[in-house]
């Protein structure tokens, strides 16, 4: 967004599009663009899609080790990311973790692929993601400028950094108007903050860190079950 004012240099008529953009920044991007608000019409659509089913799955993970990865590699999580693959109906899956380390630990259980910024190989993973594989774990890296049509389940290990991010990530599914899902696994008390948190790999401090700052509350999580607010 930090760029944007740059094109009032045009001097024409602009049409500005975004997927994402909450009501709370309309102000900012007016200004930035050297808008009067008052003098922009914008149009504004829901920001779920009316075939996605979001939920909430919080399991009790009492008795499983409290490492970053122990839980997520536990036998009920894997059965229930395993189940939420088959009811896909052949459609595609992305994984999405908040720290690296979840991310290739989640791809090592389930013999997928993983997708983080730092990778080598990023251009080759997603096309192959984009092709044949059917199932991806992956971090933000994955979210913006994803248009693949036929994702039809986007699972969350963790709560999202920000309701943001969960905007755009969640919004990779169901874009050829089957029914999907967006899923996010979060265990019974283990908001504030998690236990995990404290034997994450140090290249994964920084990211942790960010995390922290701005997930989502815990708050909005409560139980279990289908759900959908605007933004």
């Amino acid at each position: 967004m930090a760029q944007l004012g740059r094109l009032v240099q045009a001097r024409t008529q602009m049409v500005w599009l975004t997927a994402t953009l909450p009501p709370s920044m309309e102000d900012e991007l007016c200004q930035r663009m050297k808008h009067d608000r008052a003098a922009v019409t914008i149009y504004r659509a829901r920001t779920s899609r009316p075939n996605v089913a979001y939920r909430v799955w919080r399991p009790d993970m009492t008795g499983v080790g409290q490492g970053p990865y122990q839980w997520i590699e536990s036998k009920v999580a894997v059965a229930f990311i395993q189940d939420c693959i088959q009811q896909a109906a052949g459609g595609k899956v992305i994984i999405y973790a908040n720290i690296i380390g979840q991310v290739t630990a989640m791809a090592r259980v389930l013999g997928c692929e993983a997708y983080y910024s730092e990778q080598l190989d990023k251009a080759r993973v997603l096309a192959r993601f984009i092709g044949a594989s059917p199932v991806i774990a992956a971090t933000s890296a994955l979210g913006m400028g994803v248009d693949i049509p036929n994702i039809h389940s986007i699972i969350h290990i963790g709560t999202p950094r920000t309701l943001l991010d969960y905007a755009q990530e969640s919004g990779r599914a169901g874009r050829d108007g089957q029914r999907s899902e967006a899923i996010i696994i979060q265990p019974v008390g283990w908001d504030a903050p998690a236990p995990w948190i404290e034997g994450v790999a140090p290249e994964d401090q920084e990211r942790v860190a960010e995390w922290g700052g701005g997930r989502v509350s815990a708050a909005a999580l409560p139980g279990c079950g289908c759900r959908g607010a605007g933004m």
